[in-house]
């Protein structure tokens, strides 16, 4: 960047993941999105990250604490009470802003104690990075659980560069008003320098609501509201695609080396890589496995679905139920389906680290990434940037991010079990050809557009801002 000051970034979380000593040490614990993304760019750049310990004991600690310096990467803590994280992050964050903003106004919880709560917490988040900050930082604040922090910033007097980036859709203005605070948390992204979204539908989206419900003007990539003006952008996450490149092609053994010798020569695989959660598509998905299996017995005993379904936001009724519906769904298909050894279905509720997913990637002849609403997708990019000569096939939600760019993939409507079946039947029995084809074409796209890629430009763009 042009000045001489850090990076800094903030989320709702710090990344544990840094603290082991090697990157293959690090390579070999699970990931979330937002960590993978950023992960490369911090290990040759450097800077700072900040955000909760996740610790929730009742003692708050009103300074930050610097928790580790790890090759040049320093990690800043904020502590938390039960119910700050009750009211901020469980409720606030996960059952109002989380539907709201994926387009499931039926599941949202409006509740004026919690959005006092998030506010309070985005002051606690405010006053510790103050502490922290030095001239010339670069701040950068990431997701939609601290949309006002450039606010309570500018209200401690900091004058520096803020950049906002949202991870996950933003919806379309009739929805987005619901939310009895829409007009607070907008005018509120009028306090940064910079406004980043995934794809330029999310930025037309964040355009119609700024106008609807500020009556806000929009020129170009600049918005304007009374004496305040931002600029506004689309900024494509991209993936590692070199690391997991080479993590597919190494021999290091993982924990599903022994399960990928174990399927038989004639055996097909999917695979299918999601946190458990009700936008993710994947109760969906299974009835669509279900439909390919009724439509074409052939393929039984000889296709197998690796479902990982890594647990989130275990304490929130939606997702036990989600749970409950997807458990009980998966029991009666593999009931109906499944012989002595062979079961249609496998369903891994654990996380499973980069390495772990590379070798999966690799082996598996169709990736499923069948979101109803995501803000990008990193696993579509994962899995392309993981084939080799003999690809697998992309079967791709229409409704993600990441189709914007991928348009060789086996494009779906989740919703429509008959198509989805339809493409898993085209990508398992595509002649190799093709599958070399859309891969190539695909991976175009995953390695000149990657998570390096996305953190320059988007920070070369605040710089300017």
């Amino acid at each position: 960047m042009g000045g001489e000051g850090r990076v800094v970034l903030v989320s709702n979380r710090t990344p544990a993941v840094f603290t082991p000593s090697s990157v293959e040490e690090r390579r070999n614990l699970p990931v979330g999105g937002l960590v993978s993304c950023l992960r490369p760019f911090l290990e040759t750049q450097g800077g700072m990250w900040m955000g909760w310990d996740g610790n929730s004991d009742g003692y708050v600690d009103p300074v930050p604490t610097t928790v580790a310096d790890v090759e040049g990467i320093s990690l800043a803590s904020v502590s938390l009470s039960r119910d700050e994280v009750e009211g901020f992050y469980n409720v606030f964050a996960n059952r109002t802003l989380w539907p709201i903003f994926h387009s499931f106004p039926d599941k949202a919880t409006f509740s004026h104690d919690s959005y006092r709560v998030y506010r309070s917490v985005n002051r606690r988040y405010a006053a510790a990075l103050m502490a922290l900050l030095r001239p010339g930082d670069l701040v950068w604040v990431h997701d939609f659980h601290l949309f006002p922090l450039g606010l309570e910033l500018r209200k401690l007097g900091w004058t520096g560069k803020i950049g906002f980036f949202l991870h996950i859709p933003f919806p379309p203005s009739e929805i987005f008003g619901i939310m009895p605070w829409a007009r607070e948390l907008l005018a509120s992204l009028f306090d940064y320098d910079l406004i980043g979204l995934q794809t330029p539908k999310y930025l037309h989206e964040l355009k119609e609501s700024l106008g609807h419900e500020l009556g806000a003007e929009i020129d170009g990539d600049t918005a304007r509201h009374r004496d305040r003006t931002v600029k506004v952008g689309s900024f494509p996450v991209g993936a590692d695609a070199q690391a997991f490149q080479e993590m597919a092609l190494s021999q290091v053994p993982s924990r599903v080396s022994r399960f990928l010798e174990e399927l038989p020569n004639d055996r097909q695989l999917l695979l299918g890589v999601d946190r458990l959660d009700y936008t993710k598509g994947i109760v969906q998905r299974m009835q669509a496995i279900e439909q390919l299996l009724d439509d074409h017995p052939e393929l039984r005993g000889h296709v197998t679905l690796v479902q990982i379904s890594a647990p989130s936001r275990v304490t929130i009724p939606e997702y036990a139920r989600e749970r409950e519906r997807l458990d009980s769904l998966v029991g009666r298909i593999n009931g109906k389906f499944g012989e002595v050894h062979w079961l249609p279905i496998h369903t891994l509720h654990r996380p499973y680290s980069q390495q772990d997913l590379a070798q999966l990637y690799r082996e598996a002849d169709a990736c499923l990434v069948t979101p109803l609403r995501d803000g990008m997708n990193l696993v579509a990019k994962e899995f392309v940037a993981s084939q080799t000569s003999d690809p697998g096939v992309l079967v791709l939600s229409r409704f993600c991010g990441a189709a914007e760019s991928m348009d060789d993939a086996l494009m779906v409507n989740p919703y429509d079990f008959q198509e989805t079946a339809s493409a898993i039947y085209r990508a398992l029995t595509m002649p190799r050809p093709e599958r070399q084809r859309r891969w190539k074409a695909l991976f175009e796209d995953v390695s000149g557009h990657t998570a390096h890629d996305w953190c320059y430009s988007f920070l070369s763009a605040l710089d300017d801002a």
